[in-house]
């Protein structure tokens, strides 16, 4: 349940997988959305975004506390999942923030 008046934790990686792994990447990704929907605690919600040039992915993940994403980074599921796509990756650069302001619906 979320937390009245909280700002959530936000994870954005921006992620370049190799020109030839691009599709085997993004099957696995959405595989990994299916897999987890609905089974991780505090997670608020999440988006991938498709470069138009179809060379990179930003994932944006939002937790209820810098704790859930922390517990779900260690979360089997979350470890297993990237093992699997480090082989097809060129580069992976993951961020955490907070919100500073939001404006609209995303």
């Amino acid at each position: 349940m979320p937390v009245p008046d909280s700002k959530p934790f936000v994870s954005i990686s921006v992620i370049t997988p190799k020109p030839e792994r691009f599709d085997e990447f993004m099957e696995l990704q959405l595989a990994q959305h299916h897999r987890v929907r609905g089974q991780v605690q505090g997670l608020r919600g999440g988006r991938l975004f498709r470069a138009l040039d179809g060379r990179s992915v930003v994932l944006v993940t939002a937790f209820e506390t810098a704790e859930d994403a922390q517990r779900f980074g260690q979360d089997p599921r979350f470890t297993e999942h990237i093992a699997r796509i480090q082989p097809l990756l060129e580069s992976a650069v993951p961020g955490r923030y907070e919100t500073a302001y939001e404006v609209g619906t995303v």
